[in-house]
């Protein structure tokens, strides 16, 4: 398996300085497109630590963008729609942590996960302890990341044993 990021799991997982979480459950890219989309003031190293941590950085085409762009509908961006084309293409699980486009994967048949598979698969793994993810799950929700109550419960109660 190998897994390509989106913009919003990779900035969840710099809120909580775990980026290089992501390559340790399995090798791990980012598109060029989808690396620029990252930058921002609040995160002013997110860049250099997705290079830190090992995330491959593929260079995208023309041709991709102008295929992504012809397929865009709703809620996805051409960025977003960049990444399912590459996932399909080159068979990458995508990393995704917005409801737009884990539902365009799906509708494509693109394996995706998201924020709360992270969490299972470092806890799995025992690559972070317990305590730390329960951190992650307490600060995703103050910048924005809208989990399911439900599973994050669950979640909680599972780290805690």
């Amino acid at each position: 398996m190998i897994l390509l990021a989106d913009t919003s799991i990779l900035i969840d997982l710099e809120y909580v300085g775990a980026i290089g979480v992501l390559p340790r459950l399995a090798p791990c890219e980012v598109l060029d497109v989808v690396l620029v989309e990252c930058e921002n003031k609040k995160q002013p190293r997110i860049i250099q630590n997705i290079e830190d941590a090992g995330i491959t950085v593929i260079q995208t085409s023309r041709d991709l963008a102008v295929k992504a762009n012809s397929l865009r509908r709703g809620g996805v961006s051409t960025n977003d729609m960049m990444t399912v084309c590459y996932a399909r293409e080159h068979g990458r699980v995508v990393m995704a942590g917005d409801r737009p486009m884990r539902e365009r994967c799906a509708e494509e048949g693109i394996e995706f996960r998201g924020s709360i598979w992270i969490v299972e698969e470092a806890h799995r793994l025992r690559l972070v302890e317990a305590a730390e993810l329960i951190r992650w799950l307490t600060v995703w929700p103050t910048v924005g990341r809208r989990l399911p109550t439900d599973e994050l419960e669950k979640l909680r109660q599972r780290l805690r044993i």
